[in-house]
């Protein structure tokens, strides 16, 4: 029933700041402002762009006194770090942040809302540093309380449809490296690297929930499920295409998405570069994740380890030398990362089209969360139109900034509510296809100005 339904829709609706802080930031960085209001990053323009930096600055800057900030009021929740149905980790590295909107998103029931006065300690005595609201009765709270009641009917088998596909993947990459090591194919090798990067993609719809196995797919790309939760679920899901978006800031100047003033070579030399940006994208990434760990933590992730148990698998389990499966794993990481790079950069969220900090911002009134995410975000009809292809395109993705806790199992049963409240609140729902994102995102790099205006709403609670 779910099924035919949702096909129905589709076919109706497809339009502390430790030393490594106190590093000089890199000289000729452009100091891009907000349009929006934010602060400007205490950590943005430090030479080593981490996760853990990154929340060092947002301590800085949100006004949490050491606690765990709510809106406008600050918790202590060190009691319940242990107990947190999600998992210890988030609440232990978000401590002395700003987590409203994390604490919006990633909770659909009531439960934590309701457990919330055991911990309040007492008022902010800051402003918050974003300027995005959730009235009661706007956009985002309304989709979320009638989201909240159609979630719970939605069966689970979806979910673990889900965790066959991801499954299945995994499976598909050990015997796909396996083969190109033993039969030292490169062509073999290049399918080990899709499969690999799809992996990745799929592994990202765990890493966005409680703790769980799978979100440790994700580490055998050279990426890192931990860092990622920082940079990609706390920072980008949340403030999308602003200066505190770490998917913009850790791409720059090679990538100058912002509509700021670009040296001519950062306008359209990034078109020609991207290629060998993209192929060094997995193990920089782990280079980078391993010194901040080093730095910071004082220590490295056991994940960390997790992509070179498929090389110690090429090699005993065949007959070539180390250096052979040296240079096949090589190979197949460089195209695993080139794939999602080329998935990933052009998925949703750069066109000329979508709000990138420096355009003109809504009114304050209008400065609901879930509107700001539509803003920046666009959907393709290609990819939504499947579960394998959205859990390996990153689609769905409107729904899934919205609520990312969600299975993509589930999301995709979803859209008659996320389509009504779209309409009921004059909210535009961005859906282009592939290609036009694609076309778009080399557009926006070469803006300098963006004069993007919003639609206005038609219905607005303050």
């Amino acid at each position: 029933m779910y099924k035919q339904e949702t096909m129905e829709i589709y076919k109706s609706f497809f339009p502390e700041i430790s030393k490594t802080c106190s590093r000089k930031p890199i000289k000729g960085l452009p100091q891009i402002g907000s349009s929006l209001g934010i602060k400007y990053p205490s950590s943005r323009d430090l030479p080593l762009h981490s996760g853990d930096i990154w929340l060092q600055g947002k301590r800085a800057d949100e006004g949490a006194e050491g606690l765990w900030r709510i809106h406008d009021e600050l918790y202590d929740l060190t009691d319940f770090i242990s107990s947190h149905p999600g998992g210890s980790e988030w609440i232990r590295m978000t401590k002395g942040t700003d987590i409203t909107e994390a604490f919006e998103t990633h909770h659909i029931q009531e439960t934590a809302q309701k457990l919330l006065p055991k911990y309040f300690e007492k008022k902010a005595s800051k402003p918050r540093n974003y300027p995005f609201t959730f009235h009661e009765n706007g956009f985002y709270r309304t989709m979320k309380r009638r989201i909240r009641e159609e979630v719970v009917k939605i069966p689970q088998k979806f979910v673990r449809q889900s965790e066959m596909i991801v499954d299945s993947l995994f499976i598909s990459y050990v015997l796909t490296a396996w083969l190109a090591a033993y039969s030292y194919n490169f062509w073999i090798g290049a399918l080990a690297g899709v499969f690999l990067s799809y992996t990745a993609i799929a592994a990202h719809n765990f890493f966005h929930s409680r703790d769980n196995f799978r979100m440790h797919y994700f580490d055998f790309s050279m990426l890192s499920s931990r860092e990622w939760r920082i940079s990609h679920a706390l920072s980008h899901h949340l403030y999308p295409n602003t200066i505190s978006d770490m998917e913009i800031s850790s791409l720059e100047p090679f990538f100058g998405w912002l509509p700021y003033k670009k040296h001519f070579l950062f306008k359209y030399m990034s078109m020609i570069l991207g290629p060998i940006i993209y192929s060094l994208l997995f193990v920089a990434s782990w280079i980078k994740t391993t010194i901040s760990n080093v730095l910071v933590n004082g220590h490295i992730q056991w994940e960390t380890l997790l992509p070179f148990t498929i090389l110690f698998v090429q090699y005993f389990g065949t007959e070539q030398s180390f250096l052979s499966c040296v240079i096949i794993f090589s190979f197949i990481i460089g195209c695993a990362s080139v794939h999602f790079s080329i998935v990933g950069v052009n998925a949703a969220h750069h066109h000329p089209m979508l709000f990138h900090d420096g355009d003109a911002p809504r009114p304050e009134e209008e400065m609901d969360f879930g509107v700001f995410q539509l803003d920046a975000v666009a959907d393709r009809k290609e990819i939504n139109s499947s579960h394998l292809l959205t859990i390996t395109h990153f689609g769905d993705h409107a729904l899934h900034h919205l609520f990312p806790t969600i299975d993509h199992g589930k999301l995709r049963f979803l859209y008659p509510i996320f389509i009504k409240t779209c309409e009921e609140f004059g909210v535009e729902w961005k859906c282009t296809t592939q290609l036009d994102l694609v076309k778009g995102q080399y557009q926006q790099l070469g803006r300098d100005v963006n004069e993007l205006q919003p639609k206005k709403m038609k219905k607005i609670v303050e």
